[in-house]
């Protein structure tokens, strides 16, 4: 491995998101090299504190994503549609104050027919 490599995988390695034998070869470079051994060191040291800094934030309040779904007033969230000028099927998801319903509507030749709500 070199430098340019090992600069690549190391926000990956900080982040623990580099595959077991990807970090295995990263720490044998660095073990090796001075200057991607600082450069691991101070991308933990930076990960750790922005880690530390954003545990401090308080999460959103129970039920904040309800309330915001609520508040679209029916919008739709999701449209998925399947088909051609003939036949198709769309799925809905969408955001009511009492919930989020799923909606299912056959079209045939232009007529659309509900054939499912949730």
């Amino acid at each position: 491995m070199n430098c340019d490599q090992a600069r690549e995988m190391i926000p990956l390695y900080a982040a623990r998101a580099l595959p077991e034998e990807d970090g295995a070869a990263l720490i044998e470079h660095v073990v090796g090299c001075g200057v991607c051994q600082g450069e691991l060191v101070e991308t933990m040291r930076l990960t750790h504190e922005l880690r530390k800094a954003f545990a401090q934030f308080p999460g959103p309040p129970k039920g904040a994503w309800l309330s915001v779904a609520a508040r679209t007033l029916g919008a739709p969230l999701l449209r998925v549609g399947v088909g051609s000028e003939i036949a198709g099927l769309t799925l809905d998801v969408g955001a009511t104050k009492t919930g989020v319903p799923i909606m299912g509507t056959l079209s045939i030749l232009g007529r659309e027919v509900p054939v499912l709500r949730i």
